[in-house]
C-alpha cells in the first residue's frame, strides 16, 4: 500500500481508500443479514444433535436390557402389556355404554387402543414362537447318516474276485510281558536251506535199454540204442 501510495497522487489514494470503506460496509451488511439465517441453522443443528442424543440413549438402555433378560421374561412382560391394553379397551367400551363418554372421544381413543392391542398381540405370537423354537432346538439330536454299503457291480462281467471275500484283519498282539522268539524266514529259491543240495534236483542216470538183437562186430550200430 506504500509503494501504490507513493506511485499515486493524493487525490487518487483518497478515492481508493473511500471505494475500499464502502466495499466493507456493504460487505459487513451483508454479513448481517445473514446473521438470523445461521443462527437458526445453529438452533437446528442443535436441536437434531440433541434427538440424536436421545435416540443413542434409547438405543443403548434397549440394548441392555435385551442382552440382561431372556426370551421368557420379555414374554410374559409383554403378555402383561397386553392383558392390560385389551382391560382398558374393554372398561372404554362399557363407559362409552354407560353414555360416560362421547362419541368422538370415544372413537378417537378406541381406534388407537385397539390397534396398540392388536399390534401387541401379532408380537406375543411372533415371540412364543420363538421361544417354542428355542426349547425344542437342544432336543433334537443330529443323526448320523448311514453309510451306504458296497454292492458288486451287475453292468460288468461276473468276476470270482468280486465275490471273495476280505480276509479278517490281523489281530494286533498286545505287549507281552515275555520275549517272543520270531519265525525262521521263509527260504527262497536263490536261498537253499540246510542239509539240502545245492541245486534243485539230483540227475540220474538214464537207464540203460534193453538189447533185443545182438549187435554183430561188424555191423554199424543202429540207431535209437545207446552204445556202452
Amino acid at each position: 500500500s506504500l509503494r501504490i501510495s507513493q506511485s499515486l497522487p493524493m487525490c487518487e489514494v483518497q478515492q481508493v481508500k473511500e471505494l475500499t470503506l464502502v466495499s466493507n460496509i456493504s460487505l459487513a451488511e451483508q454479513n448481517l443479514q445473514l446473521q438470523p439465517s445461521l443462527d437458526l441453522q445453529k438452533n437446528q443443528l442443535t436441536s437434531r444433535y440433541r434427538h440424536l442424543q436421545e435416540l443413542y440413549d434409547n438405543y443403548q438402555l434397549r440394548k441392555s436390557t435385551l442382552c440382561n433378560s431372556s426370551l421368557d421374561i420379555l414374554l410374559a412382560l409383554l403378555q402383561a402389556e397386553g392383558a392390560k391394553i385389551e382391560e382398558e379397551t374393554e372398561n372404554m367400551a362399557d363407559s362409552f355404554l354407560d353414555g360416560e363418554l362421547p362419541l368422538d372421544c370415544f372413537i378417537d381413543d378406541y381406534q388407537r387402543r385397539r390397534h396398540l392391542a392388536h399390534v401387541r398381540r401379532v408380537k406375543i405370537d411372533k415371540l412364543r414362537e420363538l421361544v417354542l423354537k428355542g426349547l425344542t432346538r437342544p432336543q433334537q439330536t443330529p443323526t448320523q447318516p448311514s453309510r451306504p454299503q458296497d454292492f458288486p457291480s451287475t453292468n460288468g462281467a461276473f468276476s470270482p474276485q468280486s465275490t471273495r471275500a476280505a480276509p479278517p484283519p490281523f489281530p494286533q498282539q498286545s505287549g507281552l510281558s515275555y520275549q517272543v522268539a520270531p519265525y525262521p524266514a521263509m527260504p527262497f529259491p536263490s536261498q537253499d536251506p540246510p542239509g539240502y543240495p545245492s541245486s534243485p534236483y539230483i540227475p540220474q542216470p538214464y537207464p540203460q535199454a534193453p538189447q533185443q538183437h545182438p549187435t554183430s562186430p561188424c555191423l554199424p550200430p543202429r540207431t535209437g540204442f545207446i552204445m556202452q
